[in-house]
């Protein structure tokens, strides 16, 4: 069997099973509105998946937003009845909207821009979320051009690193 796996990306996969993205980042504070929010994202709910933007490090090119995860969302009620779990691909797509507002912060884009995902390298899901989870969300740019990102990121409920994920979006009107 091919190892579809680049070293490259086995390298990022290891540091992000290691620990935050934002350790030892110089994080400024953010204060964030849902008009910052829409500022920055095409999303709205109920896909809007990041409440609030935290802080940032533009240098290391790193932002930080939170989750809460609403008990009463519906898809609650069908993944897993009787023992609901918030699903993997909402905890990616919510780094990767996370990571779409990180790379409009650094384009000092006006307004959104219309942005579509391309590829979802790797996604490992390491723990549960349950209703009501706090979760702390964390995305870095890692490569970008003019049209395309890669992003890696990280989903923590408190301490527990619940999901990771390398993911690559392109701009549609740039």
């Amino acid at each position: 069997m091919t190892d579809l796996i680049s070293d490259a990306l086995r390298a990022r996969l290891r540091a992000l099973r290691r620990g935050p993205l934002a350790a030892g980042a110089a994080l400024e504070p953010i204060a964030s509105t849902s008009g910052t929010l829409h500022g920055l994202l095409p999303h709205r709910p109920p896909f809007l998946l990041v409440d609030a933007l935290v802080a940032v490090d533009r240098e290391r090119r790193i932002l930080v937003g939170e989750r809460r995860v609403d008990p009463d969302d519906p898809i609650l009620g069908g993944h897993f009845p009787g023992d609901p779990i918030y699903p993997g691909v909402l905890q990616v797509e919510a780094v990767a909207q996370l990571g779409v507002c990180l790379w409009a912060l650094l384009d000092g884009r006006p307004e959104p821009a219309g942005v579509r995902a391309t590829r979802i390298h790797h996604a490992l899901f390491m723990a549960e979320v349950p209703p009501g989870a706090r979760l702390t969300l964390m995305a870095r740019v890692i490569d970008e051009d003019s049209l395309t990102a890669t992003i890696a990121g990280q989903v923590f409920h408190g301490d527990t690193l619940c999901a990771l994920c390398v993911l690559e979006a392109y701009l549609v009107d740039p």
